[in-house]
């Protein structure tokens, strides 16, 4: 079917609510309903982007080639509704599919329960993504392309083999039960959005967490709960369900992410700098069940791009000291980089600081060297963040030579760091060795490639 563009962003949900029922109820005419979203044929040359993507399609029209994967998405296009969706098959026909982020054994599953009627064994089937709409924002249920199932069943005359997303279904066995878990996502779903099938049929839908969670029990010979119009809602045979957009307090930080989704793990998170919906950055928080801290993954890690060397000889013999960072630590409020965090980094060779220190380790954004010429390279280009001018300098003893070119939008910066002993660094460093780290401040800036 051809899905219609809203005139606004679906409404919020109201409070969370118990719906239950317990009626005979006939069997409906007709067999559950499933959408496709219809495709176009892709231009062979990018078409640049001129409004905020809302579809794959878009995303794969702008970026010929662009592999399945997460993406930003807007609601109706609108920067106030924004979410991330897998884009499936870009190779093909792109489609849209939710990721679930509670994914453990008693969260987003469907189950038929065995037993009266329908002899077998209990068949669940667990989702970890869901295909959405991206313009109407419905669950197609019977998309089962990210699910697993176990389980089989005779429900005359049918066997049984997987149940579509968001439906509890029994005959005279025992209960079926039923779980979504939308938590993690910017998405809720309205109780009012299940019914109850089939013959003598009982059930509910508990709602909780704001709309996020409902708990589905279903009974009958043979009965059912699920989304309003399901028939039968076994194998692929699912029914659309709504989900609704809701408003959310952008976070920008880490503890506010652990605060609003308790018990979430360490990972990739996107935060807003100020919570300005339009300076989204993608954050590691580290220590999510302790006190969290943020860092900017760095895309370029590879030789070359991204280190910072005290080259021995002169007055520090040893070997050179080279330090590679994979991600720097970010206080996500002053923007600026503690150079001297070394969590996500390795480092080689070892030196005698004028015979006298022992340096095992380079700070971030530091070129030094002993009558030697220090080597160092920022590469902040696939993040929004870029290095102010002002913010690099020079010091230590002849340290005239020294030198520093920006390029890239002010997103790369080469440095050589000579003298007796000499560096380049972030203004007020001093001996950037070791956790010796002075900070650097960095500036929101438009991604680069």
């Amino acid at each position: 079917m051809n899905f219609q563009q809203p005139s606004a962003i679906p409404h919020l949900p109201r409070r969370a609510r118990t719906l239950t029922w317990s009626l005979l109820a006939l069997a409906a005419a007709g067999c559950g309903a499933s959408d496709s979203a219809s495709t176009s044929t892709l231009a062979e040359r990018p078409q640049p982007l001129t409004s905020r993507p809302s579809r794959c399609l878009e995303i794969r029209a702008a970026h010929p080639g662009a592999p399945d994967g997460d993406y930003v998405l807007y609601v109706a296009g609108d920067i106030r509704a924004s979410w991330t969706a897998y884009c499936h098959d870009m190779a093909g026909a792109p489609t849209e599919y939710l990721t679930l982020t509670r994914t453990d054994a008693d969260s987003n599953f469907s189950q038929y329960t065995a037993g009266g009627g329908s002899p077998g064994t209990d068949v669940r089937t667990h989702f970890t993504r869901l295909r959405i709409d991206p313009v109407t924002l419905r669950v197609v249920t019977g998309d089962q392309t990210f699910a697993t199932s176990t389980g089989a069943l005779t429900h005359s005359p049918d066997t049984v083999t997987a149940m579509p997303y968001g439906v509890a279904m029994a005959c005279d066995g025992g209960q079926g039960q039923g779980h979504i878990d939308l938590r993690g996502t910017p998405f809720t779903v309205e109780v009012e959005s299940f019914g109850v099938g089939g013959a003598d049929a009982t059930g509910a839908a508990i709602s909780s967490e704001g709309g996020q969670v409902v708990t589905l029990s279903g009974d009958g010979f043979c009965g059912w709960v699920g989304p309003q119009g399901s028939y039968n809602p076994f194998n692929q045979q699912g029914s659309l369900l709504q989900l609704h957009y809701r408003g959310e307090d952008l976070p920008a930080t880490c503890q506010e992410l652990k605060a609003a989704r308790p018990g979430a793990p360490d990972g990739e998170y996107a935060l807003f700098v100020n919570k300005d919906p339009l300076k989204r950055w993608t954050a590691w928080c580290q220590d999510m069940a302790g006190t969290p801290r943020e860092y900017l993954p760095l895309v370029h890690t590879e030789e070359g791009a991204n280190y910072s060397q005290y080259t021995a000889g002169g007055n520090s013999p040893g070997t050179d000291v080279r330090t590679r960072f994979t991600r720097v630590r970010l206080n996500p409020i002053t923007l600026a980089v503690d150079t001297g965090d070394h969590t996500f980094s390795t480092s080689s060779g070892s030196l005698m600081h004028v015979n006298k220190e022992l340096v095992t380790a380079m700070t971030y954004a530091a070129a030094m060297g002993c009558s030697r010429t220090g080597l160092a390279n920022v590469d902040l280009r696939g993040t929004p963040f870029s290095v102010p001018v002002g913010n690099i300098g020079r010091a230590g003893v002849s340290s005239e030579s020294s030198w520093w070119a920006f390029h890239d939008n002010f997103q790369v910066v080469e440095m050589r760091g000579y003298g007796g002993c000499g560096w380049v660094g972030p203004q007020g460093s001093y001996n950037p060795f070791n956790k010796n780290g002075a900070l650097l401040p960095l500036a929101y800036t438009l991604p680069q490639p």
